[in-house]
């Protein structure tokens, strides 16, 4: 059956006329950049305003006995003591001093404190987890355009508070409650279910590249405004600019269909064929003139289609129960390679701006290479190949000297490339294995126990004062994971978007062969007539 095909209602053949890059989908490619692009400054906004700043002790004005310094690994000094002794007994500063107070770490006093720097990352992630189921059930409850629109506000007036924190334990609970009630993956979601199957690829991966490359932005931003509320401030304020996509943005097309609103279907994809000056055929004109009058809330899908709608009848399904489950223990690992690589991408290079910047900026690259690959080779051999050369290139970074900076620099950009490749391949496959009224729910379900990596990933540089280089071993013994589970699940890249629950189910299937090709072929070729014919005849 084919994805939305019923009661002569043929949506994909309709998407396929309108086409995918006309005027219309072009200014939602606008849109939804500008809106991600900020979304994604503010999403690692701690790598900066938490970023670590030098410091050292001040020795008391009381004092006449001279004083040395027990410096950390990485040249902080939190312990002095008596240098006339010849043991000299360590001695916790009583105050210190650092080489500026643009970072959060200097402004509250953190230096000798550094898990509370990493800390603040954690929560951040940690709310994510909230994020994302949140966002999951009401975009496919309520529709894709209120998460649209609503995120962005939140985590705009959320951060803007942020940057008047008075105190520490305050800047952490904003943090908490910015990425608990903001966020999502709703503009992936629409991208994908925007334009026809053929397309759906290359659509949502054009998206992302814009919004990589606004993102990418926030380190030169980061570097003309150093002082960590300024810099907030710059990046939180536009996202309240987004209110006017309550009039900008339609609904998800898909989504009205599966939720049995038609005839806002029809409106808006007569608003499309319009912006795009786009003559349908007869067909689909007929199509969405015989519905246009008719608003069916929910009219019941004949039999079996009653496991068609809802979570709860996807959650009953053993077949993608255990396909989230593999989703969740690959988005585990997909998430911590990810995360950690931008969070230590600041450390290979002394200029933590630019590493940041181009770190954003290989996405672009990235997802040109995504669009052509899954769109060619299909999902799974893709994702395991790229995240192979992850694990090969990040645990050769290790090895390579300091000296050796650029060599450090571009295995380590290589490792970044192919972790960002596939975890977006990864967000594709499991969009696309999930019928569409549980798409999100179930994707941001199994997202959400993946996000437990991006809880992680903020630690990761405190394995660099144990041993050089180790956090990177890490991120090439994790990217295996994902390498090895996408073998498991089904590839869905000849498959139009799953719309009923039998639909999803069947993407684990071989498909049929046509019953002309199963049965046996009479036999066609002339034979020279055999000897008892002959005898017969005569």
């Amino acid at each position: 059956m084919s994805e939305q095909s019923t009661e002569g209602f043929n949506l994909e053949g309709i998407l396929s006329e309108l086409g995918s890059f006309g005027k219309y989908q072009l200014l939602l490619l606008m849109l939804l950049a500008f809106r991600d692009s900020f979304l994604m400054m503010c999403n690692f906004n701690y790598v900066f305003t938490a970023a670590d700043v030098p410091f050292r002790c001040i020795q008391p004005s009381n004092s006449t006995l001279p004083w040395v310094d027990f410096p950390t690994q990485d040249g902080a000094t939190c312990y002095r003591g008596n240098a006339s002794s010849p043991d000299p007994l360590r001695v916790q500063c009583e105050t210190v001093v650092y080489e500026n107070y643009n970072s959060v770490v200097a402004e509250f006093d953190l230096g000798c404190q550094p898990w509370k720097a990493t800390l603040i990352g954690t929560v951040h992630n940690l709310g994510l987890v909230f994020s994302f189921i949140l966002s999951g059930f009401i975009s496919d409850r309520y529709g894709r355009k209120v998460v649209i629109v609503a995120t962005p506000l939140v985590v705009g007036v959320a951060g803007l508070l942020k940057s008047f924190a008075a105190d520490y334990w305050t800047l952490v609970a904003l943090e908490f409650l910015e990425t608990a009630l903001g966020y999502g993956n709703a503009s992936m979601v629409l991208s994908l279910e925007a334009v026809s199957h053929s397309q759906r690829v290359v659509f949502a991966c054009l998206s992302d590249t814009l919004a990589s490359a606004g993102g990418a932005c926030f380190g030169l931003l980061a570097w003309r405004v150093p002082y960590w509320r300024h810099l907030m401030r710059a990046i939180y304020a536009p996202l309240l600019v987004v209110v006017v996509y309550i009039f900008a943005v339609d609904e998800g097309v898909r989504w009205l269909v599966a939720r049995g609103r038609r005839a806002e279907a029809a409106r808006v994809l007569r608003k499309v064929a319009k912006v795009n000056n786009v003559t349908l055929s007869a067909p689909a004109r007929d199509s969405l003139a015989r519905i246009a009058a008719a608003d069916d809330a929910c009219t019941p899908p004949p039999p079996p289609a009653p496991r068609a709608c809802g979570v709860r009848a996807a959650l009953r399904s053993r077949a993608l129960c255990a396909r989230a489950a593999l989703l969740a223990a690959s988005f585990v690992c997909c998430s911590f390679v990810f995360s950690g690589a931008i969070l230590n991408s600041v450390t290979i290079s002394s200029t933590k701006y630019l590493n940041f910047s181009i770190m954003m900026l290989v996405q672009v690259p990235t997802r040109l290479v995504t669009a052509l690959t899954l769109t060619r080779f299909g999902r799974k051999l893709p994702i395991c190949i790229a995240y192979c050369f992850c694990a090969v290139f990040f645990m050769a970074s290790a090895f390579v000297p300091k000296s050796l900076w650029w060599a450090t620099l571009a295995l380590y950009m290589a490792g970044k490339m192919c972790s960002s490749y596939g975890i977006y391949s990864m967000h594709v496959l499991a969009l696309e294995l999930f019928p569409t009224r549980a798409r999100n729910s179930l994707t941001n379900l199994a997202n959400t126990v993946g996000r437990l990596g991006s809880v992680l990933a903020p630690q990761t540089p405190l394995l660099e004062s144990y041993l050089p280089g180790l956090a990177s071993m890490t991120f090439s013994l994790a990217a295996l994971g994902p390498a090895l589970l996408a073998l498991a699940l089904p590839d869905p890249a000849r498959a139009a978007l799953p719309d009923r629950l039998d639909d999803a189910e069947r993407l684990a299937a071989p498909a049929p062969q046509p019953a002309a090709q199963l049965a046996p072929q009479p036999d066609t070729q002339p034979h020279p007539p055999s000897h008892e014919t002959v005898k017969e005849r005569l």
